[in-house]
Parts: structure tokens; sequence; C-alpha cells
């Protein structure tokens, strides 16, 4: 893989407008903060604030809790809890208890404890601002917080985000995140740390992408390990029409500079495969539904001097 090593600087001071567009800035605890409105558990929840680069938000003054009661209120009709990180203090349960309570877990301070060792209970914050307690894997929003000395600027890939690749022959850095999503997320992904979902160019990018989708570990909560979410996409037709596909810059994929399909493909299976994703084997494009979870490679491009 004809990659050079990334070059990651910190940014000791920030501004509200230095860092991803999905996060917000709170110049009282100079930080950045995300509540994330779609229902995860707690460990699939802790694993995409790292993936954005951020952590579960820890409240740790009045103002984190005020920040995440002003983004609850745009959102009326969202569960009136959200997972945040441990703080290390024993909390109520925020869940109904029954009359009868058959848990064999006792209630001493290691309760939230399971026999094996793992947390049976993790903290969440009310619209109010309590701190509770409930079970890890039910499904709740969660909170995402990074201090802005924490952020992290990748000078050379010039994304906020690290583990970005450059690839010279190309021109491109390119990233695939450690989480499977749909095709729309992946986009949003991206675009929020300054990049787009991959546009294959040329077959020197294929033969690139190729290079990069077989050495690179499985994202094991995909759909399947052998599809990648790239940046092409169809309007879905009513009248029986072939779907045409275009880039996320509305180009053809003629114009794009590549349009290979793998063997029989596009084939719209069940009439429901409006995106694109390319083969780990031969980095050629596939249709899938849109809805599936994949791994996706994020890209963008490097001008040079």
């Amino acid at each position: 893989m004809n990659s050079t090593a990334k070059n990651i600087k910190r940014n000791p001071v920030i501004s509200s407008n230095d860092f991803r567009l999905d996060y917000t800035y709170n110049d009282k605890t100079n930080a950045y903060y995300k509540l994330h409105i779609e229902a995860e558990s707690f460990d699939r929840a802790n694993l995409i604030c790292m993936i954005e680069g951020a952590s579960l938000m820890i409240p740790t003054s009045d103002y984190d809790v005020s920040q995440v009661h002003e983004m609850f209120k745009k959102y009326p009709d969202l569960k009136n809890f959200a997972w945040i990180g441990d703080d290390g203090n024993n909390h109520m349960s925020a869940e109904e208890q029954p009359i009868i309570n058959l848990d064999d877990n006792d209630s001493t301070d290691d309760s939230r404890f399971s026999r094996t060792g793992f947390l049976t209970d993790c903290d969440v914050i009310t619209r109010d601002g309590e701190i509770k307690t409930f079970r890890c894997y039910k499904q709740l929003p969660f909170v995402c917080k990074i201090s802005a000395q924490a952020v992290n600027f990748d000078n050379r890939c010039m994304v906020y985000g690290t583990g970005y690749q450059y690839f010279a022959n190309v021109g491109s850095c390119y990233k695939i995140p450690r989480v499977a999503y749909s095709w729309n997320q992946a986009y949003q992904e991206c675009r929020s740390e300054g990049a787009h979902l991959a546009v294959i160019n040329s077959e020197t990018e294929r033969q690139a992408l190729k290079n990069l989708i077989n050495v690179e570990p499985s994202i094991p909560d995909a759909h399947t390990t052998y599809f990648f979410y790239v940046g092409i996409r169809a309007q879905k037709t009513t009248d029986g029409a072939r779907p045409v596909f275009k880039t996320i810059f509305n180009q053809t994929l003629d114009k794009a500079g590549f349009n290979t399909w793998a063997d029989n493909e596009p084939n719209n299976a069940l009439n429901n495969e409006y995106c694109g994703t390319i083969f780990k084997r031969d980095a050629k494009y596939n249709d899938v539904d849109c809805s599936n979870v994949y791994a996706f490679i994020c890209e963008n491009e490097v001008k040079t001097n």
C-alpha cells in the first residue's frame, strides 16, 4: 500500500467552528457536545463516540448538565434518558422496579456488576439533569463530549479525525471507520469529519481502494464483511426502469471516470437496491439495500503544491 504516515497536530486554541459539523461548542466548558438521537446500547454508544473522536460525556459541572438540557429541548418527543459515561458513583435506577425483585444481584456497592465482572447497569442523564442508571443493553440516545484541547486535526488530510491514510498516486486520503452504518449514516459521518464517501475516479483509484480494504480488519457489526459503502446512489424507480446511479457530486459514473460493476451487477434485488458498495475481492461496484449496515470508506482529496 502506497501511503505516508499520518501527520496529526493538536489544536491548543479552538474556536466554535473548529471541529466536526455535527457537534455544538460551549464556550463555558471549552468543549464540544453531540446528542445522538438514535437509540443504541451502552456499548455501541461508547463505540460511536470513540469513532467520532470523543467519549460518552461524564458531567463535571452544571454547565455540562445545562448543555444536555438545551439539546434535549430540541427533541420534545425523544426519550427522557440518554447514556453518559460512568462517573464512579452509585445512582438510583431509572427503571421501574418490580414488586418482587427476582434479580440475584444484591444491593451492595458492586451490584451494578454481573458475576463475570461486566457492568449490568450504566449511567444515564435525564432531561432534568439527574443521573440515574439503566440496564446497559437497553436502547437509548446518548451524549458525546470532547474538550477543545483534545481535538485532533489531521494536517495532511485536512480532516477532523484520525485514521486517514494518504495515497500519493491518487492524491486522496482514505479512512474506513471502525463501525458499520447505513448509507445515509455513512454519508453523514464522512461529511461531519470534513470528508465524503469515497468516489472512484479512475482504475488507479479502484486499485488503491482494493489494497486498502484488503488490509484493514473486518468491521464486526457489518451486515456482511465483503461490502463497503461508497459515494454512489440511484433514485428509486416506479416504472420498472433500470436505476441510474450517480455519484454524490451528481456525476454519471462515466463522467466520474469509473463505471465498472461486478459480474451480474447492478441487479436491484427485491427492487430495493439503490445504494452503491464495492466488493472486497475486486473493488468493483455492487448495488445494495441502503438500510443495511456495512463498512464504508471516507475520502478527502488533498491539494498538492
